[in-house]
């Protein structure tokens, strides 16, 4: 009996340290950033062209050509493209989860830089997984795959 009991504080305690874990903060997204061989109206043209092409699966929600900034959203991800531009960290309680929906929010920033442009591309990552009825929503953790092909749309190579 007294093993029983130790057995069950230890996966007790082992559930509720993975669950303290797994409800931090999550991950910061991390900027990846280029030189496009363009103008920064050019570049901003070139990208705004990309996302409103229905071809590409984005949504711009957002386009400012005063600034040169757009924000891009895009749902649905086939899972071989999200395993490829994301990473999501489950913890034990999901161990059986798969992933039932997933997204990406892009934040591109076009700053003039003589004849070319500096480009900082950021990606947001979030996926639905569940097991069943349940299902929960976390923010995920970039590889920086799909931002450098962002980048290379306007020909610039990821800084590093």
């Amino acid at each position: 009996m007294k093993r029983l009991i130790i057995s069950l504080t230890a996966v007790a305690l082992f559930v509720h340290c993975s669950l303290a874990l797994a409800q931090s903060a999550p991950p910061a997204s991390i900027p990846r950033v280029g030189t496009a061989p363009h103008s920064a109206d050019q570049t901003f043209k070139i990208l705004k062209d990309y996302f409103s092409n229905s071809a590409n699966f984005y949504e711009i929600t957002n386009a400012d050509a005063r600034t040169h900034t757009i924000a891009a959203h895009r749902s649905g991800i086939d899972s071989v493209s999200w395993g490829n531009w994301a990473y999501c960290s489950l913890g034990p309680s999901h161990m059986f989860d798969t992933l039932r929906d997933s997204s990406v929010t892009l934040n591109v920033k076009i700053e003039p830089s003589g004849s070319s442009s500096f480009v900082t591309v950021t990606a947001d990552f979030e996926g639905t997984y569940g097991i069943m009825s349940s299902q929960s929503t976390m923010q995920c953790t970039s590889k920086g795959v799909l931002e450098g092909n962002v980048l290379s749309i306007v020909g610039a190579s990821p800084s590093t």
